[in-house]
């Protein structure tokens, strides 16, 4: 007889294989709790404690009211090199960016020959929706992170996605919040790699992501100095 540890890891790797089998991506909703629980064959607290521990994998998100959503983390956790153990956070945040220039700009531009129009939809979406949060002078770290995980999934190499949302870098990854005039650039050089992305041109592409990452380094030169 399973033990209760073992039958909530059993039951949250039998959700993984589900979101893998149906080709679920980043943002798309599970089944509810009642749902997943009748599929599954086990009691509804059950998928809850699976749920708590896929949540703990960065595997899927709960959005209060909205329910229970595949994560744009891939599975990645928040800090998987340890980076919060460095004092340094500017060091940090420009040594991290450092390796994104040397990795986006090829993403951006492979993405502009390889991108499918259902990835193109899943762009528009998301950098509608990290402008938005920008704009507002919101914390627009998740939305950011799943645009340029996208970007990295339209590329068609399978293994830099997760390796996107690590170069990204959680909040607190970071040393502040970028200014209001920082955050326009920011949505609009966003803006431009997709639209170079869009019209399948890898030149303006590469260009316009180096253009946004130049910003993101002088943003975080800006938060440095206060």
């Amino acid at each position: 007889m399973e033990t209760g540890k073992l039958l909530t890891e059993r039951v949250a790797d039998e959700i993984v294989r589900n979101i893998i089998g149906k080709e679920l991506k980043p943002g798309d909703k599970l089944p509810n709790e009642f749902e997943l629980a009748a599929k599954l064959g086990v009691g509804r607290s059950t998928v809850r404690e699976a749920i708590k521990t896929l949540v703990s994998r960065s595997v899927v998100e709960i959005r209060r009211g909205a329910g229970t959503f595949v994560s744009a983390r891939s599975g990645v956790s928040e800090d998987p090199l340890g980076l919060q153990f460095l004092d340094d956070k500017v060091r940090v945040a420009t040594d991290l960016l450092e390796l994104r220039f040397v990795v986006e700009p090829r993403l951006a531009s492979l993405a502009a020959g390889r991108s499918t129009p259902e990835q193109l939809d899943e762009l528009m979406q998301l950098c509608d929706a990290c402008e938005k949060k920008m704009l507002a002078g919101e914390d627009f770290s998740s939305e950011n992170t799943a645009f340029h995980a996208a970007i990295a999934r339209a590329s068609g190499n399978i293994v830099v996605p997760n390796l996107a949302v690590i170069l990204c870098g959680p909040p607190s990854m970071l040393p502040g919040m970028p200014s209001q005039q920082a955050r326009e650039e920011m949505a609009r050089t966003n803006r431009e790699i997709l639209t170079a992305i869009a019209a399948h041109d890898g030149m303006a592409a590469y260009d316009a992501m180096l253009l946004h990452l130049a910003q993101c380094r002088r943003s975080i030169t800006e938060q440095s100095l206060k």
